[in-house]
This record gives C-alpha cells, structure tokens and sequence, in this order.
C-alpha cells in the first residue's frame, strides 16, 4: 500500500496567499519582489556607496529593518558600505559586526563572571565539613569490639 503523499502547503507570512513550503518561507510571488527590492538596493549603493540606511531606505523604498536583515544575512556586505550599520541585540546602538556593541559585551562578560564568582562561593558553603584523614566512611569490626 503506498503512503499518500502530503502537500508541504503554507500562507505567505507578507502576503497570505497559500503556496508550497520552500526555503524562503515565501510564495515565489514575494521572493521575486525581494529579490528585486536587493537588487534595487545593491545598484543603488554601487553608485552611492557613502549612504547612510536611511538614505537607502527613502531612494529605494525598503524598510529599514528590511536593510538590517540583508546586512545580518551578509547579503549586503558591510566592509563595501562604510556608513551602513546595523542596531545592537540589546541596547540598540548602530554597529558594524557581531551581535553586541562593546559596552554591551563588556558588561555581559563582567555580570557572567560576577555570577559565575559568587556561584562558587556558593557552592563551597553548601559542601559539607571534610572528614578527617584516612577516614574512609566505613568501620572494622575489631574497633567495634575493642569500645566494648
């Protein structure tokens, strides 16, 4: 007996129109737009490389988010822009690469190593007093005897 095969079908989360599931999570009618939309963005920068995201977003009509997506993709290669930037993961500052700003990453570094600190600490006053040397938990039966 053959196992019926499913349709992999899903709504355009831009759109809502219903298509087959694909790698881009978009019907093609949406795909195509985007990539005319980046293409649009690259040839506007090739000749414009000094703008700034805002510059970019009002000539060519994308979101800014949009940019910021394309730059985190690496679809828009930031060493080739110098005044393109994208917003920090936490305190949304512009900036170039990585997840974090510097502040951000220094002060998650020194909360981690704070927590971390006082974690061992912690840990040494849970652990138990230590036994005595050669103490190995256990009795002979000859000691029992001899405290009789």
């Amino acid at each position: 007996m053959a196992v019926p095969q499913e349709l992999m079908v899903a709504n355009c989360p831009r759109c809502g129109k219903v298509f087959q599931r694909n790698l881009r999570n978009q019907c093609m009618d949406c795909s195509t737009s985007m990539n005319d939309q980046l293409k649009d963005c690259v040839d506007y920068l090739r000749r414009n490389y000094r703008s700034t995201n805002e510059h970019v977003c009002a000539v060519t009509g994308v979101s800014n988010i949009q940019l910021q997506v394309w730059m985190k993709e690496g679809k828009l290669h930031l060493a080739d822009y110098p005044n393109l930037s994208y917003q920090c993961a936490s305190c949304a500052e512009p900036i170039r690469e990585h997840k974090l700003c510097v502040s951000c990453s220094t002060r998650i570094t020194r909360d981690i190593r704070k927590l971390s600190e006082s974690g061992s600490v912690q840990q040494q006053m849970k652990q138990p007093e230590s036994k005595p040397r050669g103490y190995t938990g256990s009795f002979k039966i000859s000691d029992r005897w001899n405290r009789v």
